[in-house]
């Protein structure tokens, strides 16, 4: 029961579209019946049939009964009933569009119309191959069924074929364009230019196909001229701008042909015979503006793909160099070394980092380190520092480069501060023993990138080496500094003298623990 009632409520959900397809449909072929009629020719596009086309594109093999019920609504309307006729032309009207989705998904086609395989599919899978089926079956009937004679054949297939080709490349490409297409309507740098641009064009293809003296003053082959001003709108407005001028001038040269004037009819004052010629320029037109518009429109795309790529290769290299050597090597300096007369360089690493390493898996230690790490690097970026490595379990971090400043040691200390926060925090709630030891010493280095490949932004010289030293010798969970940098935070920062500590390379050194913010400082900076 519960599925009856879950399938009559997707059923109810389902009605409301059905019908208003159908409406839809009913409203497309009375007006192009009439308009046939009063031309009493064939139209150079089957509405119809694009109408079709574009609704299932758009709404998907859903709402497909809405086509078979309005067909069988407009026929069943109509003068003369035949029901077998009419069932003919509903299955057939719904058939031609199912045929053109089918082929269409297969080939990935996106109703964009922003690729040129996306044209080239819409001509061919949804308007030529369907168009000949619903050709061939509605003349074998008409044959078989009616009074229509064999030889008759190749003239009424041929202009069924080529309405509903033309139907779907005008009618289709504006519908399936219509909403990407508005919103880069909307974003276009001047919209004044396009209602220039509709005005020209319409007062263009009025002269061109509708006004009666044309012919007589410039009795010249002119209907061509449209064709700038349509391509102006395939590279400026996109897909859609293609689609509606294609239209317009589809609309404005049909009327003219109905009217029994404009170049179509110079070779003969019958209307029926100017039809075909009015469709080829109609294939030509919309084939010639949409491939253009597909052109250009991947051509943005790549240009917009470039420059994502452009991006992103610009970040990496910011993440791993800082910004003025990163412009530095772009602009071919291979080797740089630059000298920096006062910088504040800190060591840190993991206490007893190779028992954590035995008592987890390496993809467990890897995701340890990183998130370690990462904090780290979110404090670096906080205090304004430059990190330079991570060696292991190390981490290494500098203050005044590239940019001097005169504040380095004070951020350096800060950021160290906070690292032995964060490690006691990380303790807390990870439940792993996290200890750091860190080293901080002050004093010039020269600063630079060597080599061609995997190259990396380091430093060298005597500091770089006693910083390390400070950490070496340095105790857990402890900050050692060295008496260079003791003087540069002296005022600012609270320190405890260590003694003297024998240092690898070095001799003896007094060195000091880094404790906290002095609270005079801290005091001034909440002020």
């Amino acid at each position: 029961m519960a599925r009856v009632l879950s399938l009559i409520q997707r059923l109810g959900q389902r009605w409301p579209p059905i019908l208003a397809v159908a409406l839809g449909y009913v409203i497309v072929a009375k007006l192009s019946f009439h308009f046939a009629g009063y031309s009493k020719t064939v139209l150079p596009i089957w509405p119809p049939a694009g109408y079709s086309q574009g609704v299932v594109l758009i709404a998907g093999a859903a709402l497909a009964p809405g086509l078979t019920l309005g067909s069988l609504v407009t026929t069943l309307t109509s003068p003369d009933q035949v029901w077998h006729r009419d069932i003919l032309a509903a299955v057939n009207n719904t058939l031609q569009p199912l045929v053109g989705l089918w082929l269409l998904r297969r080939v990935g086609f996106i109703n964009s119309l922003q690729r040129i395989k996306d044209v080239g599919a819409l001509i061919g899978f949804g308007a030529v191959i369907p168009a000949t089926l619903s050709a061939t079956l509605g003349v074998t009937y008409f044959c078989l069924m009616t009074a229509m004679g064999w030889a008759d054949y190749g003239s009424a297939w041929f202009s069924w074929w080529i309405g509903n080709v033309t139907g779907v490349v005008v009618i289709t490409t504006l519908i399936i364009t219509w909403r990407p297409g508005v919103r880069r309507f909307r974003s276009f740098y001047a919209p004044p230019l396009i209602v220039l641009w509709l005005g020209v064009l319409v007062a263009l293809s009025w002269v061109l196909f509708c006004d009666p003296r044309r012919m007589e003053q410039a009795p010249y082959p002119l209907e061509y001229m449209v064709f700038p001003i349509v391509m102006w709108a395939a590279l400026r407005l996109g897909p859609l701008g293609a689609a509606l001028g294609t239209a317009i001038v589809t609309v404005i040269a049909t009327w003219g042909v109905i009217q029994g004037v404009g170049p179509f009819l110079v070779a003969t004052q019958n209307p029926a015979e100017a039809v075909q010629p009015l469709q080829a320029f109609i294939c030509v037109l919309a084939f010639t503006v949409l491939v253009l518009a597909g052109v250009v429109a991947e051509r943005e795309q790549a240009r917009a793909a470039l420059q994502e790529e452009k991006e992103k290769s610009e970040q990496l290299l910011l993440n791993i160099l800082p910004l003025p050597i990163a412009t530095r090597l772009k602009q071919g300096r291979n080797t740089i070394a630059d000298h920096f007369a006062e910088v504040t360089v800190l060591f840190a690493d993991i206490v007893e980092f190779t028992q954590l390493s035995e008592s987890l898996s390496p993809q467990a230690l890897v995701a340890l380190l990183n998130d370690i790490f990462s904090q780290f690097d979110h404090l670096a970026e906080r205090h304004r520092l430059e990190k330079i490595k991570t060696i292991g379990d190390a981490y290494m971090v500098v203050g005044g480069i590239p940019y001097e400043r005169a504040d380095h040691a004070q951020a350096v200390a800060d950021m160290a501060l906070d690292m032995q926060a964060m490690a006691r925090s990380f303790s807390d709630r990870t439940g792993q023993s996290f200890r750091l030891r860190i080293g901080i010493n002050t004093g010039p280095v020269v600063a630079g990138v060597i080599g061609t490949k995997k190259f990396i932004y380091d430093l060298w010289g005597d500091t770089v080496n006693t910083a390390s030293r400070m950490e070496s010798a340095g105790i857990a969970e402890h900050i050692q500094v060295t008496e260079a940098t003791y003087l540069f935070l002296k005022d600012t920062h609270a320190l405890e003298l260590r003694g003297e500590v024998w240092v690898k390379g070095k001799g003896h050194m007094r060195t000091y623990f880094l404790r906290q913010k002095s609270p005079v400082a801290a005091a001034r900076l909440e002020d």
